[in-house]
């Protein structure tokens, strides 16, 4: 399994493609890798990383930032979305334009998402659950499919109700990724 650093790391590999306009870009990613990679294991806290780059450029500061917001999502604990708000307040507090309010709201609301997400999750995979169970329920028991007519019948209820469950949850996960992505992008156009 990945660890949170790793992902990021990739995510941000995908984003920043390594073309000669990038390339300072990767250069300072590279050398934040070092000095972030025990945050992201959390072997870190947001004051200590705060102290490892009090002497970076504002350039550093950015990117640093910049990974700290893209290592989020949300299948995220609470408390990761929280170490990652401190990090990203601490380092907005060396920026000579300091924002760290606008970080704090955006922060809250990213935390606010990801516990609705996850409430809403959950009913929804116990619905699926429940669905599922009373579908081959009926659909095991020979005496009621020949009550409701034929076998066939009732499979391709099974089939068109799974497809529903499947759309249902495919749509909850896209309004969410949505709604978080655009936090992401706030964040994210705030630091540039």
């Amino acid at each position: 399994m990945k660890s949170a650093y790793e992902k990021a790391m990739e995510r941000a590999d995908e984003v920043y493609g390594a073309n000669d306009s990038d390339v300072n870009s990767l250069e300072i990613r590279e050398e934040l890798k070092k000095i972030m990679a025990p945050f992201f294991k959390g072997k870190m806290d947001a004051e200590a990383l705060w102290h490892e780059l009090e002497e970076k450029k504002e350039s550093y500061l950015k990117e640093a930032q910049m990974m700290l917001i893209e290592s989020i999502g949300l299948r995220n604990s609470s408390e990761q979305i929280e170490r990652r708000k401190e990090a990203v307040v601490a380092v907005e507090s060396l920026k000579d334009s300091e924002n760290s309010s606008f970080f704090e709201k955006q922060f809250t609301q990213a935390q606010s998402l990801q516990q609705q997400y996850q409430t809403q999750k959950k009913q929804l995979d116990e619905q699926v659950k429940q669905h599922l169970e009373q579908a081959q329920g009926q659909g095991q028991n020979p005496l009621a499919a020949s009550q409701n007519g034929n076998a066939d019948g009732q499979r391709g209820m099974n089939a068109q109700m799974k497809q529903q469950l499947a759309q249902k949850v495919s749509e909850f996960q896209e309004g969410y990724n949505k709604r978080f992505n655009k936090l992401i992008e706030k964040m994210k156009s705030e630091i540039e």
